[in-house]
């Protein structure tokens, strides 16, 4: 059984009129939220958004000395772009920014009824800032000005002013005055206030902590770094504010700063490598003198100016192997220093520069997946603590990466050593030949040799004095600002011009719901009209509402009023008494308190008032009250029979009423569905079908379990109760559900304790 609704036509005429009867609650409803919208746009600052272009530039060839001798030495990082923004969003390079920028604490002025944020020109300043109790941060203090003294006082919200002041009305240490200059000192914060101009209103001011506590609640929600496209060397570095100014002086600050830092750690390389070059300039300065001596005297003893053709490529050949072997010898120190920086650090991107000298492509390949694991490590760990998952997760994936790249360095240091057991093998075969020689000739090509390789190193190491001398004088940084920062014009926050259109819009939709849930609470069915509305279920009575509620079987007291008659009325419309066995009516309603015990007893009264034999049997077993009514006990009954305690003619009662009988619920058992789908049941009513003209079921509630739908399947004539002003309209709904699910038959429904007037009710009189 479905319901009757027109999707269309209906939705939109119920809105429709809905719309007209809460008319003006929605017009109220669009004033106020305008109203309301302009009031907190009016009071909430602007935020601007400044920012600022960083480029990033390439690595010159020229702009370090790009050998195993300065990768040897230091470990300086790559020019990546993402870990240039992943170093640009730490709490170190911004804390020298902070020192620039005074984000510690925030002065208010009133103006207009609202608090006006001075960045510049600001009437005093803050000295010496201590917080004890961390609650205070972000909280307004109200310095009130007087004639020779200042009163502090922490601004609280209205319902914590109230708690603040029953908290402060015995106290009778009187307001603290205080002097400009002085160290106050408090149990929630130290500080001291200097006087920088006169001014004689209250003022405003925040406390917001140290540079960390700063960098962690302001900074990192306003600063935005990112890349301007993939693989573009570009950087852009936003930071909103509510003064323009200060945003654009924080961003310039960290700016200078990350740059600074740049040339400042490529000079402390320089000086490193220098240093070294220095010191091995001294020992190859010494080792080439004395061999440039031994080769003169050799020459001057031995009448030798020069050495013959072999004896030349010879001395080449050896020379170039001292070389090659002098170059891997660097390239063993250099994987030494690897794999003890790499052994005793976290960071390891440092050492990607080295590796990239050693064309070590998977182990840099590895370092990079590092670096980001690393990064995304340091942003877990702002939101979270180190015992999270997360960050437990990703700190066993950097361990084992960690493992694998050193298990790579170990090998590159093997393969190294391989190559010097190789190059010393190809001397030895070199020095071997030399040694077939005349004896003159030979000794003048080991010392040729000797001078050679000295002059080659001594040379190779000026020239990278020199070049790092240069870069010394001339150190430019990676990085240079494209753009100023700047700010836009209009705020980005809030978008003022939207929100004042979504302010009615808001009301209108607020007003319209709150319209429809009005509606919608008026859910109960009030009328036999709007009950016809709902359903397509015939209406077989409609009973109504006894002022002394507390009688039960009025048909009997009063058998020719109103009441009574429209028992009768619903009588008349139930089905006629079949021949030679009984009808069975089941009654039931959607849920409790609705009177089906009230309508079956009443109901079967009137039926044995026309001399039908009737039998009441009480099948709602969990909650039974039928006994009452007849003032019978319910030591047995129904749960006893169906669960084999007791036989049928120990079970059936007889009431005052000649022709009625009763049947009780019995005990209340513990599995009442169990015993009243079991085949006793049906056996029961085959017995009393034969016996009786009617039998009536009273049943538990249908909504509410399911064993009473099998027991309408088993009726003549069903009946649903419905209580006015009581039953919901969506009550309707579930047992349309119901019925077509179940496939159920010989519905009717009564509305029950009905306040309608007489002529509603279907019946008169004709006497």
């Amino acid at each position: 059984m479905k319901t009757r609704t027109h999707e269309g036509e209906l939705n939109l005429e119920k809105l429709y009129n809905t719309i007209l009867n809460y008319k003006w609650l929605i017009i109220s409803f669009i004033l106020i939220s305008t109203i309301l919208m302009a009031i907190n746009l009016y009071f909430k600052p602007s935020i601007y958004n400044s920012s600022s272009i960083l480029e990033v530039k390439s690595q010159n060839k020229g702009s370090m000395p790009s050998d195993f001798i300065s990768s040897a030495l230091s470990f300086g990082s790559s020019n990546k772009v993402e870990k240039e923004v992943a170093i640009l969003k730490t709490f170190a390079l911004n804390d020298k920014a902070l020192e620039e920028v005074n984000f510690q604490t925030k002065i208010f002025v009133k103006e207009s009824y609202r608090d006006i944020e001075v960045y510049q020109n600001p009437p005093v300043a803050f000295n010496h800032i201590k917080i004890f109790d961390h609650r205070l941060i972000g909280k307004k203090i109200v310095l009130t000005p007087h004639k020779d003294f200042f009163t502090l006082e922490i601004e609280h919200s209205i319902f914590s002013s109230f708690i603040h002041f029953i908290s402060n009305f015995n106290n009778k240490e009187a307001e603290k005055k205080y002097q400009f200059e002085q160290k106050i000192k408090r149990s929630d914060f130290e500080l001291s206030v200097k006087k920088l101009k006169p001014f004689n209103k209250p003022i405003k001011f925040i406390l917001c902590g140290e540079n960390q506590k700063v960098f962690y609640n302001i900074i990192s929600e306003s600063l935005s770094v990112q890349q301007l496209g993939q693989n573009v060397p570009l950087i852009k570095i936003s930071f909103e504010d509510t003064i323009p100014q200060r945003a654009e002086d924080y961003i310039n600050a960290l700016t200078k700063s990350f740059i600074d830092e740049s040339v400042k750690n490529k000079n402390e390389q320089n000086n490193k490598i220098l240093t070294f070059l220095n010191e091995q300039l001294n020992d190859i300065r010494n080792t080439l003198k004395v061999s440039e001596e031994n080769l003169e005297t050799y020459k001057t003893n031995n009448q030798i100016i020069e050495p013959s053709i072999q004896a030349k490529n010879y001395i080449n050949k050896l020379s170039n192997l001292e070389i090659s072997i002098s170059d891997n010898l660097l390239k063993q120190k250099l994987v030494n220093n690897i794999f003890i920086f790499a052994k005793n650090n976290n960071n390891l991107d440092a050492i990607a520069p080295s590796l990239m000298e050693l064309k070590d492509k998977p182990t840099l390949q590895l370092i990079t997946t590092l670096q980001n694991l690393q990064i995304k490590e340091n942003n877990l760990k702002i939101e979270f603590t180190e015992q999270h998952p997360k960050v437990i997760t990703i700190k066993k994936q950097i361990y084992n990466l960690k493992r694998k790249i050193l298990y790579n360095i170990k090998n590159l240091k093997n393969i190294i050593k391989q190559k010097n057991l190789s190059l010393k093998k190809e001397k030895e075969r070199y020095e071997a030949k030399i040694s077939t020689l005349p004896n003159k000739e030979k000794n003048l090509v080991n010392i040729k040799r000797d001078y050679q390789v000295s002059s080659t190193m001594y040379n190779y190491l000026l020239k990278k004095k020199t070049e790092s001398e240069l870069l010394i004088v001339s150190t430019l940084a990676d990085f240079r600002t494209l753009d100023e920062a700047h700010t836009l014009a209009l705020p980005s926050k809030p978008k003022r011009g939207l929100l004042l259109i979504l302010g009615p819009i808001i009301g209108l939709i607020l007003g319209l719901l709150l319209a429809i849930i009005l509606e919608a609470l008026n859910k109960k069915i009030k009328t036999k009209e709007i009950l016809e509305t709902l359903t397509d279920l015939p209406l077989l009575g409609i009973i109504p509402e006894l002022k002394n509620k507390n009688i039960k079987l009025e048909v009997f007291n009063t058998p020719n009023s109103v009441f009574t008659e429209s028992y009768r009325s619903l009588r008349s419309n139930l089905p006629k008494k079949k021949k030679n066995k009984a009808s069975i009516i089941a009654i039931t309603s959607t849920v409790g308190n609705e009177g089906k015990t009230t309508l079956t007893a009443n109901l079967a009264s009137v039926f044995q008032m026309a001399d039908y034999k009737c039998i009441i049997l009480n099948l709602d077993l969990r909650k039974p009250t039928l006994h009452t009514y007849f003032n019978l006990e319910n030591k047995k009954g129904m749960s006893s029979y169906l669960s084999g305690k007791d036989d049928i003619q120990n079970i059936i009662f007889a009431t005052k009423h000649t022709n009625l009988h009763v049947i009780t619920s019995g005990p209340i058992p513990p599995n009442p569905s169990e015993l009243i789908l079991s085949n006793k049941l049906s056996e029961l009513l085959e017995v009393l079908k034969p016996r009786y003209d009617y039998i009536f079921l009273d049943t538990a509630p249908i909504g509410l379990v399911s064993d009473s739908v099998e027991l309408m399947k088993l009726a003549d004539q069903n009946l649903i109760v419905l209580r006015e002003n009581y039953a919901e309209k969506s009550f309707l709904e579930s047992l349309d559900r119901i019925i077509e699910k179940n496939h159920l038959n010989n519905i009717g429904l009564v509305l029950n304790r009905s306040k309608s007037k007489r002529k509603s009710y279907g019946y008169g009189y004709g006497y």
